[in-house]
């Protein structure tokens, strides 16, 4: 007489479950990784073969079904692709495909030469241009007297269409008169072709910040997300030209820079 059929234990159901991540992930046993690395690495996989910029992942519940793995696990694995800059989540939207990162090597150049270095499309929105008297932090800065008129100028910057850097400089009326009837976009090629002023160095410090209510509107980010601030004093010559400020996406722009040793090496 034939028995029962046989069922299949939870030991064999979770076996079965988990062979997707093993078909996708195989490695040698000695190295093998956790399961939320696992994840990771094939989000990583799928997003880089499978999908663009803009795009959404699946959903947790769908990666939890055909990974066989737990929610808590795909949630470690997609934070730590949201931390990492490749993918943002949008609150009661779901999680998409960011655009890539941009290099910064701190050098001396244009934000329009920088993108164009890097095969993307710069462009400039100008969202207020005016002349006004420097108070006294600016005037410090150029090196004016507080009171002198200074153009204000306030920009949006894109790469491909996508808002990159918030930026607001400053400089002075007496070296540039009628700057507000040029073309803004990009005032270091102004400088040059229209006051024949070629910037010739500068320093820039770089700090952390969260996004304040007006930066995250025109940068299209959460409020309080997090920034990369460059406050820059731009030179020609010894003459101070530039003073601004330009407020970069965290998610879209990184610094990168050498590293070399300082003196003599310490056995």
């Amino acid at each position: 007489m034939a028995g029962p059929p046989d069922e299949e234990v939870p030991e064999m159901a979770q076996e079965r479950r988990s062979s997707a991540l093993s078909d996708h992930y195989s490695r040698p046993a000695s190295v093998t990784p956790t399961k939320r690395a696992q994840v990771r690495g094939i989000l990583e996989h799928e997003i880089d073969s499978e999908l663009s910029p803009g795009d959404a992942i699946p959903s947790e519940r769908a990666l939890v079904t055909r990974l066989g793995v737990s929610r808590v696990t795909v949630r470690q694995a997609i934070a730590d692709l949201v931390e990492g800059g490749v993918l943002e989540r949008v609150h009661g939207k779901g999680t998409y495909v960011t655009g890539p990162q941009v290099d910064s090597r701190l050098h001396l150049t244009s934000f329009s030469r920088e993108m164009r270095d890097r095969g993307l499309l710069p462009a400039t929105v100008v969202l207020s241009a005016r002349e006004e008297p420097a108070d006294d932090e600016v005037a410090y800065g150029l090196r004016i007297r507080p009171g002198r008129n200074v153009v204000r100028v306030e920009r949006l910057r894109t790469a491909d269409g996508t808002p990159m850097a918030y930026e607001v400089g400053n400089y002075p009326s007496a070296l540039f008169p009628g700057l507000l009837d040029r073309e803004l976009g990009s005032l270091y090629d102004v400088f040059a072709s229209e006051y024949g002023v070629v910037v010739t160095s500068g320093e820039q410090t770089v700090r952390a910040e969260a996004a304040d209510a007006h930066q995250a509107r025109v940068l299209g980010i959460a409020k309080r997300a997090p920034m990369l601030v460059q406050e820059r004093v731009t030179y020609a010559g010894d003459r101070v030209v530039e003073l601004a400020t330009s407020a970069y996406r965290a998610d879209r722009y990184r610094i990168h820079m050498a590293i070399t040793p300082r003196g003599p090496r310490e056995s």
